[in-house]
Formats: C-alpha cells, structure tokens, sequence
C-alpha cells in the first residue's frame, strides 16, 4: 500500500513538472469560419474582418518572413482544410478569369491600395 501512495506521489510531481515547464496543451482553433459562415449585414461583416485580421496576425507571427505569395497559399489551405467550398469556387473562377468583372475591379482596386500605402 505505502509502495502505491509513493507512485501516485510521484507520478503527480511528474505530471506537474511537465505542465509546469511545458505549459498546458493548446487546444485547436474552433472558431475558425468560412467566409460565407458569417452574416451579409454590418454585425457579419465587422465580425469577418475581426477574425481575418486575427488570422493574418497570426499567420505573420508564425511566419514572420512570408511573403503575400506564402499568405495566399495559407489562405487557401485553411480554406481546403475547412471545407470552404463557396470560397474555392470564387478563386478559382477569378483565376480563371470567369469572375464578375465588378467584383474584380473591386479586388484589383484593394490590390493596388494595399501596394500604394
């Protein structure tokens, strides 16, 4: 019995240790969304552009040195990964040139503001 109580014993100052220098196991991100799961109306709209603010902060922190090309390949793998199918249509049919020609002016628009700044 005594023998018993000093495994727990240890086994409990293992299991500390490590929580203590390892810290605790970060859980995976739930809260990611496609970009279709949010509303059209403002409330959808501030919240998108909360989370993709927060996701390309991320992005950057973990790779500090990508570059947009490296961006956009991620962009598009969360998308893959969390079956954005709507999101994948869109920039395949903007790849292929297929796109509604406003909305690609809107696009090229961001585009050229984002490089100009």
């Amino acid at each position: 019995m005594r023998r018993n109580i000093v495994y727990i014993v240890i086994l409990l100052v293992v299991v500390g240790a490590l929580y203590f220098f390892v810290g605790p196991i970060p859980k995976a991100n739930t809260q990611q969304k496609c970009p279709d799961d949010y509303g059209t109306d403002d409330i959808g709209s501030a919240e998108y552009l909360a989370d993709f603010d927060k996701w390309t902060n991320n992005f950057y922190d973990n790779n500090p040195s990508a570059s947009i090309s490296d961006w956009s390949k991620a962009r598009y793998d969360f998308w893959v990964k969390n079956g954005c199918t709507a999101a994948i249509a869109r920039y395949n049919e903007a790849k292929a040139g297929k796109a509604d020609p406003e909305t690609m002016e809107i696009i090229d628009d961001s585009i050229q503001k984002a490089i100009n700044r």
